[in-house]
């Protein structure tokens, strides 16, 4: 008794399984290399202090306070301090999403108070004053 005989296709199956991670490892390299991309993108001279926990990357929203006249940029978009509050709404600032403030060393703090006053408007319930490390710091 002759067994029928099998037809195999010329074309294998492709595993696409390690594509996928490749791509997702990509994925979220870009997005770590683009919000450090965006935090250095205000060339910002960080106030430096011997206390404080280290910062991770986070999902916080990033608020930079330069210059003078003052300069504020949510994400690295410019934005106007009357409109700040609404701005951080609409990013879904609030409970969950809490905000990272890098403001220049050379600022008074005059200036950074109405950002933090936005900040609270906006119902932001962290917010995070980010400093540089000092030497013989903790």
């Amino acid at each position: 008794m002759r067994l029928p005989a099998r037809h195999t296709s010329a074309v294998g199956k492709i595993n696409v399984t390690p594509l996928i991670d490749v791509v997702m490892c990509l994925i979220i390299f870009y997005l770590l290399v683009f919000r450090l991309a965006v935090q250095r993108q205000a060339n910002v001279d960080l106030p430096a202090t011997g206390v404080g926990i280290t910062a991770e990357v986070s999902s916080a929203i990033v608020i930079v306070v330069t210059g003078t006249p003052t300069r504020i940029l949510v994400e690295g978009q410019e934005v106007a301090p009357q409109d700040l509050a609404r701005v951080l709404q609409a990013r879904g600032a609030g409970r969950e999403q809490p905000v990272q403030i890098r403001a220049d060393r050379t600022l008074p703090y005059a200036a950074i108070a109405p950002v933090v006053e936005a900040c609270r408007a906006a119902g932001v319930a962290g917010v995070d004053l980010i400093t540089e490390r000092a030497e013989g710091g903790r």
